[in-house]
């Protein structure tokens, strides 16, 4: 079985369990297993983007609220994470967060105003001893006051603290709408070279 297949089958309840699962009962069964040591690989590139569409989504909009809760939106945009800005823009653009998307948009916006990537500012983070104490105007070099003006006031958009809005009503939707075929293509990755 390769890395992928492997990696689905311990994100997501088993196949009979799948096709009779909620589109809540998907999300916490990622969200339980997401983070655990034998998942890994989950986002190498070479395992991420061979998973479903559907679950791509479902991860990295737990990884993007997680790394908010956990270290803000610059923490978000350092770590690994935020590699796939785009695609968690994208994201949210199909599940309908709009005010989300668009708020990382002008966060983008504001990178690239500076020149400044994601990929760069995780590199920056690469030569730092584990358990560092870091701050990401040292580790980054960024002297601009307003730049760290203008992230947050992006940031302010984001409906993470949202009592009328929320980015995982969004997905629940998104999924219940969705989960026939992705259980379609579940099934269809996880039939890959068997013969």
């Amino acid at each position: 079985m390769e890395i992928h297949q492997t990696v689905i089958r311990r994100l997501l309840p088993d196949d009979k369990e799948l096709i009779n699962a909620s589109a809540d009962e998907i999300m916490d069964h990622v969200g339980l297993n997401r983070y655990s040591e034998e998942n890994i690989q989950l986002k190498d590139e070479a395992v991420f983007y061979k998973l479903p569409a559907l679950l791509r989504d479902i991860v990295l909009l737990i990884d993007f609220d997680t790394e908010l809760n956990m270290n803000g939106i610059l923490g978000f945009l350092e770590n690994s994470t935020g590699k796939y800005l785009n695609e968690t823009i994208e994201a949210l653009e199909r599940i309908g967060a709009v005010h989300d998307a668009n708020a990382l948009k002008d966060i983008k916006r504001i990178l690239e105003k500076y020149h400044l990537s994601t990929g760069q500012l995780n590199r920056d983070l690469q030569g730092l001893e584990l358990y560092e104490i870091n701050h990401f105007r040292q580790i980054h070099g960024i002297a601009d006051d307003e730049f760290f003006e203008e992230i947050q006031l992006a940031a302010e958009k984001l409906t993470i603290n949202s009592q009328e809005e929320n980015i995982f009503d969004h997905l629940l939707t998104y999924i219940e709408a969705n989960k026939m075929s992705f259980v379609e293509d579940v099934q269809a990755v996880l039939s890959e070279n068997k013969a």
